[in-house]
């Protein structure tokens, strides 16, 4: 199968240096990454028909770029439909798209036509205003340092009326705020970025920076008791007790914010 298109673009001074540090030499030989096989199993295990349920129920068409790519399992999918002309799947871990990417792509039947993989950095994108349809991002958002400068690079690269989609984020449940202050904690030990907000702080930064967002309410079901939640009155408490949704931000014109 012909390989993708890969391409660099400058780095920015804003990005994570540690994460990237630990996305290129430390987090390949941790256990729960050291083998391409792990991989394959972590996608097996729920993720890729989590995405599909996610594709099936929101419209992502036209040109797409997917931020903080990482092995492009999202982008993968997101090449095989018919409504996607083309998708640029950007991440800083040149050691992710070059040794990683290829073979998930392969595993995944992705569509490499449409494909082109960016090393690059989320806070400085490289393309000209209007140009993509949708931006995606999975389970990246809440490593962003500097949410303003990020939303606002995505809100340029965006056509008008253009949307952004962010799954798999972390909210922190009505009842449980004390969930925060263990979240992501051996991660930030390594110096990476972790974050996790309510509902309403999210609402703030996406509508600061020129963006109307819907919370979706999207359970996974990558087990038994996933699927329990989905198909029983347990799935009323997601927001309280836990918290399962897709982001989907659309971009506001001039006439819309005034």
């Amino acid at each position: 199968m012909e390989d993708t298109k890969i391409v660099w673009h400058n780095m920015s001074e804003h990005f994570n240096k540690e994460e990237l540090h630990y996305r290129n030499n430390l987090q390949l030989v941790e256990e729960n990454y050291n083998s391409i096989d792990i991989w394959k199993k972590k996608v097996s295990s729920g993720r890729v028909a989590y995405f599909r349920r996610c594709l099936r129920k929101i419209p992502v068409s036209g040109r797409v770029l997917e931020l903080c790519a990482g092995c492009c399992c999202l982008g993968s999918e997101v090449s095989k439909l018919s409504s996607v002309k083309e998708i640029f799947c950007l991440d800083f871990s040149e050691r992710l798209l070059e040794d990683i990417a290829p073979k998930m792509m392969n595993y995944l039947n992705a569509n490499k036509k449409k494909i082109t993989r960016i090393v690059g950095d989320a806070y400085n994108l490289q393309f000209k205003d209007k140009t993509f349809d949708w931006v995606i991002i999975d389970a990246a958002l809440h490593h962003i340092d500097d949410m303003d400068r990020f939303l606002s690079g995505v809100k340029r690269v965006l056509r008008d009326d253009g949307h952004f989609l962010a799954i798999r984020e972390p909210i922190i449940p009505k009842l449980r705020p004390g969930s925060k202050s263990a979240f992501g904690k051996y991660e930030r030990s390594l110096g990476l970025t972790e974050n996790i907000y309510t509902k309403q702080e999210w609402n703030y930064f996406f509508r600061k920076n020129g963006f109307e967002l819907r919370f979706l309410p999207f359970i996974p079901e990558y087990d038994y008791k996933y699927k329990l939640i989905n198909r029983t009155p347990l799935k009323l408490l997601n927001g309280s007790l836990f918290a399962h949704y897709l982001f989907i931000a659309k971009k506001q014109s001039r006439s819309n914010l005034n």
